[in-house]
């Protein structure tokens, strides 16, 4: 049985679109950066590492250290950002050092919006 063929309309939909998505959206703090802009547009990197800082301990229930912080905006800079851009999910802009969903596809933001509701009940 073949797979059901998604609607083409342009360069940002279809299968590929999605695996890409899929693969950077697995991880949980890709996903909390993606609900993050998803509800403010755009925010700097440092503003979102320590909103994702914050997420994650707060689910993990363990207390905010300053070296999570820092750990975690390495990481966002060496690890996720990188993939998210990559994937054509997340736009980073290095002048100014913000992140944006200004390139995310419309079937991409859907899967995000989705995630972000099953995942956080909002």
């Amino acid at each position: 049985m073949d797979p059901p063929q998604l609607p083409s309309t342009g360069s940002d939909t279809g299968p590929e679109v999605l695996d890409d998505a899929f693969l950077a959206l697995r991880d949980r703090t890709r996903r909390y950066v993606c609900y993050f802009l998803l509800e403010h547009g755009t925010a700097s990197l440092s503003e979102v590492a320590d909103v994702i800082t914050g997420w994650i301990h707060a689910t993990d229930g363990g207390i905010v250290e300053p070296q999570c912080r820092t750990n975690q905006y390495s990481n966002l800079v060496h690890t996720h950002v990188p993939r998210l851009v990559e994937t054509g999910v997340v736009r980073h802009d290095e002048e100014t050092e913000t992140l944006s969903l200004d390139s995310c596809p419309e079937l991409v933001r859907d899967v995000i919006a989705r995630a972000c509701e099953a995942e956080t009940g909002t």
